[in-house]
């Protein structure tokens, strides 16, 4: 069967999306946060209807007042417990297990919001999961990380990933997601070793830092300076860039949709890159160059996502638009809740 790649673009602007962001910050501080809740729609309109794929825009539906009801029980829930630790340590342990045992519930509530708040040519995505499969990977496996000294961390990245696309539904159609445990060891196993080398360069500093010492203390110091611009920190970005665009590779070339294939060619290079000069413009402008930031990042990331189809995608969509027609108002009562995940 023919195979037909449907790239994704990104149209949003900086100055464009400044005139937004600025607006946003102004009323969210005169508001005591209050229009942050209208910040966070707005931003996401503004991105969601700059992305296309096949020439057609996304959409972001949420309501700002549902957003603003889930961070007031957020809120709560963080006030309720820092008001506990003023009465008694025990209530406070009771609190933050009543807490702990709540929070698969409210990530599912969330990610249900989201998604269904979510729509490509009027058919919105989904997400549904049961609570026990998620506190098994949000509460089971953060418990198991420390216990096998961090090992079972990559099992766990895997497992937060495949947890989130294997429930979520565009229309009828769910997403899959077949990457393995052993791919995702293997990537960081390759940052570990370059962890290591760092480590090398460390104790290797560590000794030329000793023989200089004996000789100059303005030397050692002025050793010790380069060897944390030139050497430790790119190595840190450069593990941080590998790691990003490893998993995200990853995840997004091991994601189907019925007939369609995802394919992300995000390199560790460019990421790199983009992070450095957004931070430093970040830090140089005060701040004012966040919104520039932020759009540069998404037409980098989305200029490297495409969609390989088997078939015949308008068919596809139709069909879809069909046998979803009648799950919106089924749903749309039962999803309420969003505290900004």
């Amino acid at each position: 069967m023919q195979t037909s790649a449907k790239h994704f673009e990104f149209r949003g602007e900086a100055g464009e999306f400044f005139k937004i962001w600025i607006v946003n910050i102004v009323l969210s501080i005169v508001t005591l946060g209050i229009y942050s809740a209208w910040a966070k729609v707005r931003t996401k309109r503004y991105f969601y209807s700059n992305t296309l794929l096949m020439n057609t825009p996304f959409d972001y539906l949420a309501d700002p007042l549902k957003i603003l009801k889930g961070r007031l029980l957020a809120f709560g829930l963080i006030l309720l417990y820092s008001l506990s630790a003023l009465l008694s340590p025990v209530l406070q342990g009771a609190v933050l297990i009543i807490i702990l045992f709540a929070l698969p519930w409210i990530i599912i509530k969330a990610l249900k919001f989201n998604l269904y708040n979510s729509a490509y040519r009027n058919i919105r995505f989904s997400f549904d999961a049961d609570y026990l499969r998620a506190l098994g990977v949000f509460i089971g496996f953060p418990i198991l990380v420390p216990l096998t000294l961090g090992l079972a961390y990559p099992a766990f990245v895997r497992a937060r990933k495949k947890f989130v696309i294997d429930h979520s539904a565009y229309g009828t159609s769910t997403f899959t997601m077949e990457a393995t445990n052993g791919q995702f060891y293997g990537v960081y196993l390759k940052a570990a070793g370059i962890m290591l080398l760092a480590v090398l360069a460390a104790v290797a500093l560590a000794r030329l830092n000793q023989s200089l010492s004996l000789a100059s203390e303005g030397s050692a110091v002025f050793a010790l300076l380069f060897f944390m611009l030139l050497i430790w920190l790119p190595l840190f970005i450069t593990i941080y860039g590998y790691l990003y665009t490893s998993i995200s590779n990853l995840v997004i070339n091991h994601t189907g949709l019925q007939q369609c294939r995802f394919e992300s060619a995000l390199t560790t290079a460019a990421i790199c890159r983009l992070y450095i000069v957004n931070t430093l413009a970040i830090m140089l402008s005060l701040g004012l160059l966040i919104p520039w930031a932020m759009i540069r990042t998404a037409r980098y990331r989305l200029s490297c996502l495409t969609m390989v189809s088997s078939g015949d995608m308008n068919a596809f969509i139709a069909a879809e638009a069909e046998k979803a027609e009648a799950l919106g108002e089924e749903l749309d009562d039962l999803l309420d809740l969003d505290i900004g995940l």
